[in-house]
């Protein structure tokens, strides 16, 4: 019993050591542990400002708790936009780890690198690669794979180009190219989950394309799917790999899709939502049952639910207009808490926050509040990251 104070004051001398160890590795790099824990939770959002001149992309710092923005900074990508509205889903991509970010430079046919600091500042990396078509304006990554669809024009037709992905971001050409038909107006390209397949949307010509990627890259035709509404983006169900849901801009309205193993495409169903108007950018929740749709002619979000088959159900709609017009892409934050709404609407600009609600009322959203673009902007693409 006498020796008891001297055990306890031992135990306690060595918990402060330590502590105090855990502290000094934690603050080698100059910064305390706690700032390494908020480092990693800090949120940033991303869009390419795609002025009629040199190109860069906003930066915009979310709050935690509240999902507010506050503006960073704009990242010149060393390539130019535009100035004109570009009708495609993911024209700004983020690798996995979340340290890059993959822009299109619509207005020098090129493609910039761009990497993520911790504190949410961008730099470039290398010069911007050439796109190896005309006004590219999608882009589709997995893994070490990235995949452009260039727009086209007139004369140039829309094309596929790949690259490989280094661990730094450099890209390298892969030889390969899939061309397409003038008119066709691609707006969407992803992969599957595994990535064993290249989806490609046609607005313009109503159909959806299937590619087996090879193991250098290549691609190869699997399959066609035509006479469509107006299929403008997709995105698969994280929980069931073969669903397809795409929001379909002409219906309006959205569907789902069986992707089979031979890569053929099959209509599960068909959900139109008149008197919305353009439904085009889509974004799917991790639990597999809801997906949103922003319905640009309309400026609004609609909530679909997903049935266990695959089949669609609306369950509601909200006009977005009051925080900007002419809705664009859509993002969830990585934790699933928070809904980011790009309007590019002329002379109010911006992006809008939103919180997820349980509920079917307004979509499941709640307005926090948005927040405006530099001047001289024609955005497009939005993501969300986290350091």
């Amino acid at each position: 019993m006498k020796t008891l104070p001297r055990v306890i004051l031992l135990v306690t001398f060595i918990t402060v050591a330590l502590s105090a160890n855990v502290l000094r590795a934690g603050s080698a790099d100059g910064g305390s542990s706690d700032d390494q824990i908020s480092a990693v939770s800090r949120t940033f959002v991303y869009t390419i400002t795609n002025p009629d001149g040199p190109n860069s992309i906003a930066a915009y710092e979310a709050n935690s708790e509240t999902g507010e923005l506050i503006f960073l900074d704009s990242y010149p990508t060393g390539g130019f936009g535009t100035g004109r509205l570009v009708d495609s889903q993911s024209p700004l991509v983020l690798n996995s780890e979340g340290t890059h970010l993959f822009a299109v430079n619509p207005g020098s046919n090129n493609i910039s690198v761009m990497t993520i600091r911790d504190d949410g500042s961008l730099s470039l990396v290398n010069e911007p690669v050439p796109s190896r078509g005309v006004e590219p304006a999608i882009l589709a990554l997995k893994n070490d794979l990235l995949y452009v669809a260039n727009k086209g024009d007139a004369t140039n037709p829309p094309s596929y180009s790949g690259f490989s992905v280094e661990a730094n971001g450099t890209l390298t050409r892969i030889k390969r190219r899939i061309t397409l038909a003038i008119g066709d107006n691609p707006t969407h390209v992803l992969f599957n989950h595994n990535g064993s397949m290249l989806i490609g949307i046609r607005l313009g010509t109503g159909g959806l394309d299937t590619f087996a990627v090879r193991p250098n890259g290549r691609l190869s035709f699997l399959s066609q799917l035509n006479n469509q509404r107006g299929p403008f983006a997709g995105v698969f169900n994280p929980i069931s790999p073969d669903q397809l849901v795409a929001a379909d801009a002409r219906l309006p309205g959205a569907s789902t899709y069986l992707l089979s193993a031979d890569g053929s495409l099959s209509q599960i169903t068909s959900v139109g939502n008149a008197p919305e108007r353009a439904a085009c950018w889509i974004v799917a929740h991790p639990d597999g049952q809801r997906v949103w749709v922003s319905n640009t002619g309309t400026s609004s979000l609609s909530l679909y639910r997903i049935g266990t088959m695959g089949e669609l159900s609306l369950a509601g709609t909200r006009s977005t207009i009051a925080f900007g017009r002419s809705s664009f892409e859509i993002a969830l934050d990585p934790t699933n808490r928070f809904l980011y709404q790009l309007n590019i609407g002329a002379g109010n600009q911006s992006i809008n926050a939103l919180r997820l609600t349980e509920g079917r009322d307004g979509a499941g959203l709640v307005e926090i509040g948005a927040i405006g673009l530099p001047a001289g902007s024609s955005p497009i693409g939005l993501v969300v990251a986290s350091r």
